[in-house]
């Protein structure tokens, strides 16, 4: 291959690179910008707690911690598809969605408790109604339920809250700042917003 064949076809595989890249950034952008506030309680709380050192400096906090009244509404972030409903001892009760194209939303720490009685509840007061492997859901929709389940227990209540894009947890505060001022707004003013978020 001559050399100037050879800076055309590196030409190319760069501007090619570059397309893609910027199709990319645009759907991040397009997902990000247009998420649901994943929890309906005009008394919600959070802070950009990404990145923060957990577990006596074990472990760094990939997820965005979002304080609200034990039982609120934890809602899915954009349409898709329930691609996990468990348990474990470190998470509790936990949900994820994957919405396609790469991304999945991860609510972890849901209820386990029942008329304030510890660890009394169970997958009824963690999870929705209709909330199964494999079930489709909405933007908005109830998935859960917040409370301190897993290693959150004697927290204050709060959903972990995490977006991922192949499979890389991502620093989304700015985006959330976002959807809560809309949900916010939506609350306040529900006919001039001419929006349903729920």
């Amino acid at each position: 291959m001559s050399k100037r064949k050879s800076f055309i076809f590196i030409g190319i595989f760069v501007l090619v690179s570059l397309l893609n890249q910027s199709q990319l950034n645009a759907k991040h952008s397009k997902f990000l910008e247009t998420m649901v506030f994943p929890v309906k309680n005009i008394m919600s709380h959070f802070y950009d707690d990404w990145g923060e050192i957990r577990g006596n400096g074990e472990r760094v906090h990939e997820g965005i911690d979002i304080r609200a009244r034990k039982g609120s509404p934890i809602v899915a972030i954009a349409d898709g598809r329930v691609n996990t409903v468990s348990f474990t001892q470190s998470s509790g009760y936990y949900i994820a969605i994957d919405h396609q194209n790469g991304w999945l939303s991860l609510y972890v720490h849901l209820n386990d408790d029942i008329n304030e009685n510890d660890n009394l509840g169970g997958r009824q007061t963690a999870f929705a109604d209709g909330i199964y492997l494999g079930a489709e859901v909405i933007a908005g929709q109830t998935i859960g339920y917040v409370g301190d389940s897993g290693n959150a227990e004697g927290t204050v209540p709060h959903v972990h809250f995490e977006v991922r894009y192949m499979g890389k947890s991502y620093d989304i505060y700015d985006y959330i700042k976002v959807s809560w001022e809309r949900f916010e707004r939506f609350i306040k003013f529900p006919k001039k917003m001419g929006i349903n978020l729920f």
